[in-house]
């Protein structure tokens, strides 16, 4: 382990940590049901309108015997696909109100290959025989999941994309991957950098619960570090770059637990070959510090396992107005399995959205992660993972080197890479509209919250370190989101004014 991490900042994070874990195991053992089923049909008209059922006895209604089950409205995606995803077989016999006719619109719409999924009864050939019809609206399975373009004082200009087609030949087979290039500005060490991507995943194997998924990723990268100069200082003269290659696979199964809540697994090896300076870096006022470039000299590497949970209750995973969503990851990597790092990163984050009135909604996103031990720098928190005010990197690649907006004189303009960080944003989010093709919705929305990155044994202009050098400030955000057929756009203030000088 590096010098410089503590043992009260590493018992801190422990305990925050086992906090963390206990919250998310909490909240997976909620039960939660946002959905709405047709009951049988009369025998003299046509079916009843839909009953909610989230308050309904599992045992309440008459027992039927399910004849048939029909889908209706795919056209691309292979009907085994659809009824693989149905909680229900060809003669079985249930009662009219069992939780599973609920559960079958979510488990349809968990594929991600449909914008809308209604699930109804209707009569059979003989009293007490029903026929459930699955009808789907398919939304198209290209999806663009990024679009990185943009400059900055450190590179003139980036361009990439990534895609994903997430239904293969209407196999259920999810293929994707991202390229993505960056020029460089004029500072010292800095190099073009490349990267490239590709994913595969399948999910329901042989009709079961379980999925895999697979990516290979490589890069040609710069990172930049602070020299000289004040924080905050954009004079490239105060930075400069070190060259460094990744070449890494990961994979591993997932696990359906419910139609809401899933697992998955990953085991992860990677190459890294980096050119990492040593030295040190002078302060403003003439002070000298040791860098700590969170990376070895010359070839290491990254070998870990991780476990994933995610629990997903929001009406629309796009432009949600009600349920919630809660995400959790624990990475640990060590020399044990191989690598040349030992750490432990966990990850969590939680939304919920409440109605107000019809076209109204208010959520709340939380989000954040604690780092132990000696991970690398690309694995450790970055700030603009927590601020999204500020340029995100790049396949994992560094783009820019801006320092956040110091509302509220937090001093946080060393602000890069920490070991404990996080935001908590409310947004209010007005439904403008919803049409049923191409460009499926759009949302107005305004959103304001506040951030913090803790790195352990930083060292701020001013003298403070430690705890004492923590930056909390503002982020606020406002524009439209908007859910088309080619994936989601956002047209946002955020990164506007985080390109703002610093005042």
């Amino acid at each position: 382990m590096r010098p410089g991490r503590g043992r009260d900042t590493f018992l801190a994070l422990k305990s925050l940590v086992t906090a963390s874990v206990l919250v998310a195991l909490a909240t997976a053992l909620a039960v939660s049901s946002d959905v709405m089923a047709q009951p049988a049909p009369t025998p003299d008209g046509p079916p009843a309108p839909p009953v909610p059922l989230d308050h309904v006895d599992p045992s309440f209604g008459p027992l039927i015997t399910i004849e048939d089950i029909r889908v209706v409205g795919n056209r691309s995606t292979a009907e085994r696909i659809i009824l693989r995803a149905v909680p229900l077989a060809q003669g079985e016999r249930l009662r009219a109100a069992d939780p599973r006719l609920t559960a079958a619109r979510f488990k349809v719409l968990a594929l991600g290959y449909f914008r809308d999924v209604t699930v109804a009864l209707e009569k059979g050939s003989a009293h007490g025989r029903v026929i459930v019809v699955v009808t789907v609206v398919e939304r198209g399975t290209i999806v663009l999941n990024r679009l990185w373009y943009g400059s900055s004082a450190l590179a003139p200009y980036w361009l990439g994309l990534d895609l994903t087609e997430r239904n293969l030949l209407g196999t259920g087979l999810l293929v994707g991957g991202g390229v993505v290039h960056a020029g460089h500005g004029n500072v010292d060490g800095a190099r073009d950098q490349w990267g490239g991507e590709l994913r595969l995943g399948a999910a329901g194997l042989s009709g079961t619960r379980w999925g895999a998924h697979g990516a290979f990723q490589i890069q040609r990268g710069s990172e930049v570090y602070r020299l000289a100069g004040a924080p905050g200082s954009s004079d490239n003269a105060d930075l400069a770059a070190f060259p460094y290659r990744r070449l890494g696979v990961r994979g591993g199964p997932s696990f359906d637990l419910t139609t809401t809540t899933g697992f998955e697994a990953d085991v992860r090896i990677e190459q890294i070959d980096a050119a990492v300076p040593s030295g040190d870096r002078t302060l403003d006022d003439g002070r000298v510090v040791a860098l700590d470039l969170g990376l070895d000299a010359g070839k290491s590497r990254v070998v870990s396992l991780a476990v994933g949970f995610d629990r997903d209750t929001r009406n629309d995973p796009v432009l949600p107005h009600q349920g919630n969503r809660v995400q959790a990851q624990l990475e640990v990597g060590g020399e044990l399995l191989g690598g040349s790092y030992d750490f432990v990163v966990a990850l969590a984050r939680y939304e919920r959205w409440w109605p107000l009135r019809p076209r109204h909604a208010l959520g709340v996103r939380a989000a954040g992660g604690a780092v132990l031990g000696d991970a690398p720098r690309f694995d450790r928190i970055h700030v603009a993972d927590v601020n999204r005010m500020l340029t995100p990197r790049v396949m994992g690649m560094t783009v820019a080197a801006t320092a956040p907006p110091d509302f509220l004189g937090t001093d946080n303009g060393d602000a890069l890479y920490g070991e404990l960080g996080g935001n908590l944003v409310a947004e209010y989010a007005y439904r403008w509209f919803r049409r049923p093709k191409s460009i499926y919705g759009g949302d107005l929305f305004v959103a304001a919250g506040v951030w913090g990155l803790h790195a352990d044994g930083a060292v701020r202009a001013d003298g403070a370190s430690g705890w004492d050098a923590l930056p909390v400030d503002l982020v606020i955000d406002a524009g439209l989101r908007i859910d088309t057929e080619l994936g989601i756009f956002e047209f946002t203030i955020a990164n506007a004014l985080g390109r703002v000088p610093r005042w």
